[in-house]
């Protein structure tokens, strides 16, 4: 049909992964595959695996967007939704900019804290053997809540299975680094517009992203519900805990003219970069479709796996903790997401320098709009021609 969809819960109890959308079985012998290849070594410290690991992760993804929540019903006032004599706005929020030239690089208490709770959750529960990368690190107001914070054990154990054991076999901390973007969105939540907003975990081994969880502290638009969070791990499969998800396919029906808007939907960011401008041109020209306007980078990426869009497209992005997460997902769906130029995405020590500058295409699986075909639209323009080698020029300085 053309209504949303609800994807209800499916981790509650000690059970094993049960995918909502792709394979049928458990992800027992995919966590067995995956901690195969890469093997810890008899000199490692503390092995790991990465069926706990998700586990906490999706824990700790909830405990920051608890903190957003928090944020946000102080700046109401303690109303849940706009309804209750509260209003979303910049009003009383604390909000500084790393780029005085860029509102999307807004920074605010939100985010600080949300980061706080979820990198020192995760730390505490792990110890230093694991690496952890946040958006917000070195930020000197985070350390100082990171100081006053307490935390308990993590769950551990929402995908164990006894088949599995603790969680699979052993994989080396050193292949291993979670990045955490503790609040995707700033500049929406900042402007009110709450539903764009995302708390980013997600796991990379050996530089490739292998799972995540995303978590939606708005999945209604405000405090009216509790928080969502999707998990995935990247080729087989994804779930739900927490509140319903009722987001996909297709929730623009609800609120975009289908004559004035036809499918295929493409979403992007109201960037007016040359390269964005051509890109979205050609997507459009080539689909015959409409492009349509989604803020957050996981929220377009989350859009794309849920089958809200047929593509997202974006130049650029701020860092690997905005794709990770958002990569595991589209891919535990079905989907498949690769650079503006086709090129396989990228993580950990060995990451290229300036490859945000490289952007992204993402699409659901099943899209009307084929993947390679887009990308090969989207090179055929000057403009994004022009950008790649810009691009290749700067990381070539670089290296």
């Amino acid at each position: 049909g053309t209504g949303a969809r609800t994807v209800r819960p499916t981790m509650r109890t000690r059970s094993s992964i049960a995918p909502v959308t792709t394979s049928p079985s458990p992800l027992i012998l995919p966590l067995l595959l995956l901690a195969a290849a890469f093997p810890a070594t008899e000199a490692a410290a503390a092995a790991m695996q990465i069926s706990p690991l998700l586990s906490t992760c999706v824990d700790a993804c909830r405990l920051g967007c608890r903190e957003i929540r928090a944020v946000e019903s102080k700046r109401r006032g303690g109303a849940s939704s706009p309804d209750d004599d509260g209003e979303s706005s910049s009003v009383g929020l604390d909000v500084s900019l790393k780029d005085v030239s860029d509102i999307k690089s807004a920074l605010t208490e939100a985010d600080r804290r949300a980061q706080a709770a979820i990198v020192g959750a995760l730390r505490s529960e792990w110890g230093p053997d694991l690496t952890i990368v946040g958006e917000e690190d070195g930020d000197d107001d985070v350390e100082a809540i990171l100081s006053e914070m307490k935390f308990d054990p993590l769950d551990r154990t929402m995908f164990f299975d006894d088949e599995l054991g603790e969680g699979g076999a052993d994989i080396d901390p050193s292949d291993i680094i979670v990045y955490v973007d503790p609040l995707d969105g700033t500049r929406e939540f900042v402007e009110g517009r709450l539903a764009n907003c995302q708390s980013l975990v997600g796991i990379a081994v050996g530089g490739e992203a292998v799972a995540g969880a995303v978590g939606l502290p708005f999945p209604a638009g405000d405090l009216s519900t509790e928080a969502t969070i999707v998990y995935g791990l990247a080729d087989f499969g994804t779930g739900v805990v927490g509140e319903p998800l009722t987001r996909g396919p297709f929730p623009l029906d609800h609120n975009i003219d289908g004559v004035k808007y036809p499918r295929p939907h493409i979403a992007s960011g109201d960037s007016t970069a040359e390269v964005m401008v051509a890109a979205r041109e050609a997507a459009v020209n080539r689909f015959k479709g409409s492009s349509v306007l989604y803020g957050g980078a996981g929220n377009k990426i989350l859009g794309a796996a849920l089958g809200e869009v047929s593509a997202s497209v974006q130049h650029k992005y701020g860092g690997p903790w905005d794709v990770c997460a958002p990569e595991a997902i589209i891919r535990g769906f079905g989907g498949r997401i690769t650079t503006l130029f086709g090129e396989e995405m990228r993580y950990g020590p060995n990451y290229p320098p300036r490859f945000n500058k490289r952007g992204y295409v993402a699409t659901p699986s099943g899209s009307d709009v084929d993947h390679d075909a887009l990308v090969a639209a989207l090179l055929a323009q000057p403009a994004v021609q022009q950008y790649r080698k810009e691009a290749d020029e700067a990381r070539a300085k670089e290296e």
